[in-house]
């Protein structure tokens, strides 16, 4: 895997990586992650780059939420 770009945000650390004719478009927030895939011969860098701005806020959102349902999980079945 070869990583290719990061994409600036302020609050999460994004990625794009090469690997076996696929772009992987990966979120990254504390514990949590989030990974996209898109075949090499279909999308280019740049559109990757492009989509990875677009979603950004939904993608935060999502690991928002996430933190939530482990959180919730975790009051209601605490770790032995």
């Amino acid at each position: 895997m070869r990583t290719l770009a990061h994409v600036p945000h302020p609050l999460m650390r994004i990625t794009i990586n090469h690997w076996n004719d696929k772009y992987q478009l990966r979120y990254e927030l504390d514990r949590y992650e989030q990974a996209f895939k898109f075949e090499s011969d279909t999308f280019t860098l740049e559109a990757v780059q492009a989509i990875a701005q677009r979603i950004s806020d939904d993608v935060l959102k999502g690991f928002v939420t996430m933190r939530s349902l482990v959180q919730a999980e975790l009051n209601e079945n605490p770790p032995q």
